[in-house]
């Protein structure tokens, strides 16, 4: 009876033992998975944690693929300011202090006075820098290391200070990054921020991205904010390896190919602001359109902002100024003597005129009580249609308007679609204003006043679209900067739209021929030789309340297209407020002729008769 027990003592003395080996080998490979601190771990720990698949904001490319917006890895980095009661402790807290400040050139006031104060910060983790390049970072390091080393800190050279830079990234590109781990009082973590290669070119088109709340404003970055923006992705992480291919990818944000190109939009901005320092302009755009499917060629606008840096006092002038305008393109003026094409359209189409239909131009004309006179105040005498829009001729356009009355004027502006957005995909694009004819407060002599670009407004995108239907056979084509979106592998491309036929093809013809004799024969600025182009300028006055239209100040303006024969491009050029000269033939004609001179070379278009030749 004892041996018996004897044994059932030492089986279960051995069960003990293997169940303690047992637990024990269960225990050492909990502790080698949960490799962070107990007071860490989420409740149930043996459960799992929350996990977090960080998405990337989508890149915004030029036609050809090039990058002009991407994404950079920054640093958040934290200093241990603890508290410390030994005299090399507290040196040691001074000493993070001072480098921090050097090595991230911490300008923030409230942050430096804090990192300034006696006796030094005693916080704990304390946000030194949120947007570390890796440059920065490395600095700091290096500056740490040499203090902890007892060597002497080295100022940062010159070179170093050059090498830094926003290089973007792009979602296939990867890099090392900077692990602070090995550190006691320091740690980093890496995040991303948007990046801008270009800096100034296109930033009116794309917009910018707030670090803090990393939210598009302006632009394309507005406009397509949840498309760029992607979705993070959050998980219940099962503490069992064998789940671990059960974690998401993160829902990255589409990419956004654009219609423009990038060096032809560089030449143009170049052109443009070369132009806007030369006359003292105050502002101005250019827009270079294929009228056969409305793609955005170029679209440059002046000034611009760095908006890498869109927080410095000179960016954020140009961003916040007091007219509220960042993209001269989608912003509405008073056109001026641009406005004739589209009234000579609509009284040919109507049939109230002809090409060769004469008036007798006696300097000036009564509509609705209002007397309107030429641009010179002086009597041009006979004239024909064509040589009305040579001379631009405002008594003759008020008389042109009055032979198609107040409806059928109208409806053919709305047709043209003034006084309605456009649709470019850009945020803050203005409707224009075109008042109805069947206002309580219209009066007959807006009629007249109209009919020439006068009292009335429109945005630049939206004269182009108008255009567009002159240079397209009467076919009106909705323009887009948006080539195609990329998603999850899936090209997107939106289809050319037709918006309207506003005017007959015949009329579309006839009216572009005429324009470009009345170009050859006043000898334009606007002309570029070997290649036949349509095109009419604008002078207008800018309405001042206290003034009237009496002041030197005005808008200069110039659209056109060519060859005349195939038309494959529209220039749209206004300058704002020129001081050189007040005329658009002077300021706004050059800037066209130099536009389609770059323009014909890059799109390769030959001269006409280079180009006839070739077809034949």
């Amino acid at each position: 009876m004892n041996e018996k027990i004897t044994y059932n003592w030492r089986y279960i003395s051995i069960a003990v033992v293997f169940t303690l080996f047992g637990l024990a080998i269960i225990a050492q490979m909990a502790r080698i998975q949960l490799t962070v601190n107990s007071s860490e771990l989420p409740v149930p720990v043996l459960l799992g944690q929350w996990e977090k698949a960080a998405s990337r904001r989508g890149l915004i490319l030029d036609r050809n693929g090039h990058v002009l917006a991407g994404n950079q890895t920054v640093y958040a980095v934290d200093v241990n300011f603890e508290d410390f009661n030994q005299p090399g402790e507290i040196e040691e807290v001074k000493m993070l202090a001072d480098l921090a400040i050097e090595a991230f050139d911490i300008k923030n006031q409230y942050l430096l006075e804090f990192l300034q104060q006696e006796p030094r910060p005693l916080e704990r983790n304390l946000t030194v820098e949120n947007f570390a390049t890796q440059a920065d970072l490395l600095h700091f390091l290096d500056l740490l290391e040499r203090y902890y080393a007892g060597l002497p800190l080295e100022e940062k050279t010159e070179e170093s200070e050059e090498s830094e830079g926003t290089a973007p990234l792009s979602i296939e590109e990867s890099i090392e990054l900077i692990d602070c781990d090995h550190l006691v009082r320091v740690s980093c973590s890496p995040h991303l921020i948007r990046s801008y290669p270009e800096g100034r070119m296109a930033s009116n088109i794309i917009g910018f991205v707030m670090r803090d709340s990393n939210e598009g404003q302006l632009g394309i970055e507005e406009k397509f904010d949840s498309t760029l923006f992607g979705n993070d992705r959050t998980w219940w992480a099962f503490w069992d390896p064998h789940k671990a291919d059960l974690a998401p990818d993160p829902d990255h944000g589409a990419n956004i190919v654009l219609t423009i190109d990038s060096v032809l939009q560089a030449d143009v901005e170049t052109i443009l602001d070369e132009s806007i320092k030369k006359t003292g302009a105050l502002a101005g755009t250019v827009i270079v359109m294929d009228p056969r499917n409305g793609e955005i060629l170029a679209m440059a606008s002046s000034p611009r902002a760095d908006i890498n840096r869109y927080w410095d006092e000179e960016y954020f002038e140009i961003i916040n100024n007091l007219e509220n305008v960042f993209n001269y393109a989608i912003k509405s003026y008073e056109p001026g003597s641009v406005v004739k094409v589209l009234t000579m359209a609509a009284a040919l189409d109507a049939g109230v005129v002809e090409p060769d239909t004469e008036f007798i131009d006696e300097g000036q004309i009564e509509i609705g009580g209002v007397t309107i006179k030429n641009w010179n105040e002086k009597a041009w005498g006979p004239q024909d249609m064509t040589s009305c829009l040579q001379n631009s001729l405002n008594v003759c356009l008020a008389w042109v308007a009055t032979q198609l009355e107040s409806e059928s004027f109208y409806n053919y502006f709305q047709d043209f679609g003034f006084g309605q957005m456009t649709g470019i995909e850009l945020a803050g694009e203005a409707p224009g204003l075109v008042k109805s004819y069947r206002s309580p407060d219209y009066t007959r002599s807006e009629l007249g006043t109209n009919a020439f670009g006068q009292g009335i407004e429109i945005t630049p995108i939206q004269m182009v679209k108008a255009v567009s239907a002159i240079a397209n056979g009467g076919e009106m084509v909705a323009p887009r900067i948006i080539h195609s979106v990329v998603d999850d592998g899936y090209r997107y491309t939106p289809p050319k739209t037709v918006v309207g036929h506003p005017v007959s093809a015949e009329t579309a013809e006839t009216l572009t021929e005429m324009l470009r004799q009345s170009l050859k024969n006043e000898s334009s600025l606007a002309l570029v030789p070997g290649y036949s182009l349509a095109g009419k300028t604008g002078t207008a006055e800018i309405y001042i309340p206290s003034l009237g239209y009496k002041s030197s100040a005005t808008n200069t303006s110039f659209v056109g297209w060519g060859p005349t024969d195939d038309p494959q491009f529209i220039v749209y050029v206004w300058i704002s407020k020129p001081s050189a000269s007040i005329w658009g033939s002077e300021i706004a004609a050059p800037v066209f002729r130099k536009v389609v001179e770059k323009l014909v070379i890059h799109q390769g278009i030959p001269p006409d008769a280079v180009r006839i030749a070739l077809q034949e």
